[in-house]
């Protein structure tokens, strides 16, 4: 009885793996992984090696025409995995909530309050021009500090991502009244 009392604040949280918020995960079994719980009972799994992704986002109704990511077979020339990575930091904001959109494709929506995301993003890109856009989604009304999108190239250093000068750098803060910005990442 005693093991189940102590299970019961783990249940109260959520579970990411690898900083993605994974409640719902079909029968998996990962191996060389750390996984920690913290005070708020969430579960956080690093597993180096696997990728994470969400298939069907409840917030955002994503055009059936836009793979997300696209299809291999397309025949394009894909990005290297574990090369270019999305890095969110939020600094206090509220109703804040961003589209990311590579290449026409939706990859991420992010919101105010989320943890910080690390998301490789190298099957939306392709080798020589890739359009980025952020766009803030419609009804947000943003207040509190700045969210910040970075993408960049980066290493992968055994579960931490480094990104040394990023390519793209969005911030959004409640005082910006502005919409969508594009940003051109070329990827040699």
């Amino acid at each position: 009885m005693i093991a189940l009392a102590l299970l019961f604040p783990a249940l109260a949280g959520n579970v990411y793996l690898n900083g993605v918020r994974a409640d719902v995960l079909p029968e998996v079994t990962l191996t060389n992984t750390t996984v920690r719980i913290d005070a708020e009972g969430n579960v956080w799994i690093d597993a180096p090696g696997y990728r994470v992704q969400v298939v069907s986002p409840t917030e955002y109704a994503r055009p059936a025409a836009v793979p997300t990511p696209p299809p291999e077979a397309s025949g394009a020339s894909r990005v290297a995995q574990g090369t270019w990575w999305l890095v969110t930091e939020d600094n206090g904001s509220t109703g804040q909530a961003l589209d990311l959109l590579v290449n026409g494709a939706l990859v991420r929506r992010i919101n105010s309050g989320d943890p910080q995301m690390i998301l490789d993003v190298g099957p939306w890109l392709q080798p020589g021009a890739n359009t980025i856009l952020v766009n803030p989604a419609p009804g947000a009304q943003p207040g509190g500090g700045a969210l910040n999108v970075y993408i960049g190239r980066g290493s992968n250093l055994s579960g931490t991502i480094r990104l040394d000068n990023p390519d793209v750098v969005y911030t959004r803060r409640a005082s910006d009244s502005g919409g969508a910005r594009q940003f051109t990442l070329t990827v040699p």
